[in-house]
């Protein structure tokens, strides 16, 4: 069972705005999705690593971090309540491409990417927001890697 009120998070959220009350109690199923606590300083996601869901923020906040082989750690944002993470593995289907560590004590809530790609297929509109996001966050990582726009 769930604490939080999280079909109230996602019918805000603008990702999952369009959604039916229906579509959204589909994703709290507990077969679907996991609330999680996550106290300070924990790693949520490694770079390279093999998982396949998406994660919401109702509390707290993390660091995304990158560094490749041979590379130093380099920081590439810091998200906060509200926002997602973990979305480009899912819908690239490939290991994590950066490592997630909580801030502080984290509330989030791990939604399965096979049911996120459920939903891109049925709505374009879910699809096109959250590839936006995408191609906002390489532009923004980008730009912080000091590697100007991706072409």
């Amino acid at each position: 069972m769930k604490s939080f009120n999280w079909q109230s998070l996602l019918r805000s959220h603008p990702i999952f705005s369009s959604l039916t009350e229906e579509e959204i109690a589909n994703l709290l199923r507990d077969e679907v999705s996991h609330e999680r606590v996550y106290p300070s300083d924990t790693v949520i996601l490694r770079e390279g690593e093999v998982s396949d869901s998406i994660f919401l923020i109702s509390s707290g906040s993390v660091q995304v971090t990158l560094q490749g082989t041979g590379r130093p750690l380099r920081s590439l944002a810091i998200l906060h309540a509200g926002e997602i993470f973990g979305e480009m593995a899912v819908l690239e289907r490939r290991p994590r491409s950066a490592t997630v560590v909580a801030r502080e004590q984290c509330l989030l809530l791990e939604v399965a990417g096979e049911e996120i790609r459920k939903l891109l297929a049925a709505h374009l509109e879910v699809q096109v927001k959250l590839y936006t996001l995408v191609r906002d966050r390489l532009r923004q990582w980008f730009h912080s890697l000091g590697a100007g726009e991706p072409h």
